[in-house]
């Protein structure tokens, strides 16, 4: 079964009513996505970086504010399905 896993960087400082939010850095984000490969048993299939642009043009025009994009990484790997299913679908 082909499955995907998301890891987003998190934040370390919040916003607050003139700066923005602070996230930590790609190579932490790196860092976490290796400690969960070395954790567990899984067929890599894929490893990518996905940009997402916000979404909410109306309060980025009424705002005058720069558009923010968002950075994180999917792995898409594969699991065994050794026959284990339910009636929704695969346990995994």
């Amino acid at each position: 079964m082909i499955c995907f896993k998301d890891f987003f960087p998190q934040t370390i400082k919040q916003k607050g009513f003139f700066a923005e939010d602070k996230y930590e850095n790609f190579s932490s984000l790196v860092s976490q996505v290796n400690q969960w490969l070395s954790e567990t048993n899984v067929k890599i299939i894929n490893i990518e970086t996905v940009v997402l642009r916000d979404i909410d043009d109306e309060k980025t025009r009424f705002l005058a504010e720069e558009p923010f994009f968002y950075q994180f990484i999917r792995v898409w790997y594969e699991v065994k399905d050794e026959g284990r299913r339910s009636k929704r679908g695969y346990f995994g």
